[in-house]
């Protein structure tokens, strides 16, 4: 087995201390690998709670995805999104569950090929990347699967409050500004839709086109709850490649108007544009936090403390300019009412040239 150092040693995921002491092939006799060479690379990490392991071996590709707890309920998804993806006419996939172990609390899946919608925008196929992802919401809510934990609107608040702390220690405005939004979303939180099943972090780089079919990816926080907040998340991170990448902000125009398009009477539109702004609110907290200082260093930032807080910020201002509609509701609110929402401090909205020049050119792997 090559690259087994690269293994982290972390004692809450024995699957890592198993591969690490004796190999995949050792770790993972029901997957027949009869002892010869397996490539392994570390492809995401949280320590202490999962780590996901990209493995080749000869024409075999799948990935080892080892976890603190038992992740018996998304491995039980993977079967059934497993059955919905083979039923006649469905232009949806999940990666195949192929082997999972109790005791070292491990699941392998296979690799599905193909570009993610980073990439599409990459190459110029900005459309394609939103048809691909309408594709899935259209499938998505006629999907009849109710297990996994209940999502929604407070849910999404509760995780995007987690990084005020952060973004308060990086800079006290970072903080005020972000407080201020989350007082006005939890004002004008919409009602939950009918309970879907909703991947929980739908990022755009979890959404690949597999060509007459879409494939989504890692569902290890997947639940119950609207497909707004799903939709919510995607757009955000889409929109966030416009904010790194100048020079995209064309296909990322496309491949949004493409989504909607594609999701036309699908999707509460109110409930959209909130999700997204919460969405953004969560994903303000990811620069300035220490993962994402490391990217920074990583890439030969001269200053990354400057670099992570400018993030956050033109992050928190996106927040604001997609929620403005939303907040409008808050004008019609008695003024003895309104007033304990604080005012967001005014700053310049650079929605795309904010980091045109010191990001680098692969999208592929945005945090």
């Amino acid at each position: 087995m090559k690259t087994r150092t690269d293994i982290p040693d972390d004692p809450a995921l024995p699957a890592l201390g198993a591969i690490r002491s004796a190999g995949l092939a050792a770790a993972l006799p029901e997957m027949g690998l009869d002892g010869g060479p397996v490539e392994l690379r570390l492809c995401g990490y949280t320590p202490g709670a999962r780590a996901t392991i990209e493995a080749r071996a000869g024409d075999r590709h799948f990935a080892v995805k080892a976890y603190a707890k038992n992740p018996v309920r998304e491995g039980a998804l993977y079967e059934a999104l497993g059955a919905a993806g083979s039923a006649p006419g469905s232009r949806i996939r999940v990666p195949p569950l192929l082997a999972r172990n109790r005791k070292l609390r491990l699941l392998v899946i296979g690799w599905l090929e193909g570009p993610s919608v980073p990439r599409l925008i990459r190459d110029g196929r900005g459309e394609r990347a939103g048809y691909v992802a309408a594709r899935w919401f259209r499938q998505a809510a006629s999907l009849d699967l109710r297990f996994g934990p209940r999502r929604g609107a407070a849910h999404a608040l509760r995780m995007a409050n987690r990084g005020f702390a952060v973004l308060g220690a990086a800079d006290s405005g970072l903080g005020t500004i972000a407080r201020a939004l989350s007082r006005k979303l939890v004002r004008t939180r919409p009602r939950d839709g009918p309970p879907r099943l909703v991947h929980g972090t739908l990022y755009d780089r979890h959404v690949l086109d597999l060509g007459d079919c879409t494939g989504v990816i890692d569902w290890q926080r997947f639940g119950r709850g609207p497909l707004e907040m799903d939709a919510g998340m995607f757009l955000a991170t889409t929109a966030r490649i416009a904010l790194m990448h100048g020079h995209l902000a064309g296909e990322v125009a496309q491949a949004e108007e493409a989504f909607r398009r594609g999701t036309a009477g699908v999707l509460d539109e109110r409930a959209l544009v909130w999700h997204q702004a919460a969405a953004f609110l969560r994903l303000a907290s990811k620069p300035v936090s220490r993962a994402g200082g490391e990217r920074l260093r990583a890439r030969g930032e001269l200053d990354p403390r400057a670099a992570a807080i400018s993030r956050a910020r033109t992050l928190l201002d996106e927040a604001a300019l997609v929620a403005e509609p939303v907040f409008r509701d808050l004008e019609r609110v008695p003024g003895r009412i309104r007033t304990r929402f604080p005012t967001l401090e005014a700053r310049p909205q650079a929605r795309f040239e904010t980091f045109k020049d010191e990001a680098e050119p692969s999208t592929e792997r945005i945090k």
